[in-house]
């Protein structure tokens, strides 16, 4: 007979609220695993987490169903003396560089980790404000010449109260994917395109996201 068990999996924050809630599969050599990894945020808080085992069946249960962890710090790369002045990216240092091109002045840079890849480019720009005309060719020097990906869409916005565009891009091929790009008009009149994408998948890591929220510049 096979007996009927359910088991799933709740983690805690240190302020005991729940995190996050997994049903786990059942698997060879009666194991359970989860379909989606423990993802935490970049300023997850720190100390004391638990995780909880529920399960569900009829037969006796022994064994512990709670695990204490502290996650370890997430420790960045220092990019004070690879971008411009003034502008600060906190990149994991899990993430591995794919790409260096230029310096401080003019250049850029791009990142991968698992199943996406975070990219900022900056040059010089226009004393005018920002215009369309002018993000779309600096986005487009970013671009892949031999294949390009697709700009689906774009809306005017900002990035710390300055004039800004962002995009919409599919990526081709079997490491294409879905991207979100913006072209950013800094105090400086420096212009950087920062870009997010999947990469064979068909959405971006929400890890991505986070560390694209800390983009900054003075």
């Amino acid at each position: 007979m096979t007996p009927a068990i359910t088991v799933s999996a709740k983690v805690y924050d240190p302020t005991i609220k729940v995190h996050s809630t997994f049903e786990l599969v059942a698997q060879a050599g009666q194991r359970y695993v989860s379909t989606q990894p423990l993802q935490l945020s970049l300023n997850a808080p720190a100390g004391r987490w638990w995780l909880m085992v529920q399960v569900d069946t009829a037969l006796n249960v022994i064994g512990e169903r709670m695990k204490v962890f502290e996650p370890a710090p997430v420790e960045f790369r220092a990019l004070t003396d690879t971008l411009p002045a003034g502008v600060t990216l906190h990149v994991p240092l899990a993430f591995t560089e794919v790409m260096a091109q230029g310096n401080s002045y003019a250049g850029g840079r791009v990142w991968q980790h698992g199943k996406g890849e975070i990219a900022l480019w900056w040059a010089p720009g226009p004393t005018e404000v920002l215009l369309l005309n002018n993000a779309v060719v600096m986005l487009e020097a970013t671009h892949n010449l031999a294949v390009p990906p697709e700009v689906v869409s774009s809306r005017e916005t900002d990035w710390q109260g300055q004039p800004a565009f962002f995009f919409q891009e599919m990526w081709p091929g079997k490491e294409g994917g879905p991207s979100k790009v913006w072209v950013i008009q800094g105090a400086n009149h420096w212009l950087y395109v920062l870009r997010i994408r999947a990469v064979g998948e068909k959405t971006i890591p929400v890890l991505l996201q986070e560390v694209a929220a800390t983009f900054a510049f003075q």
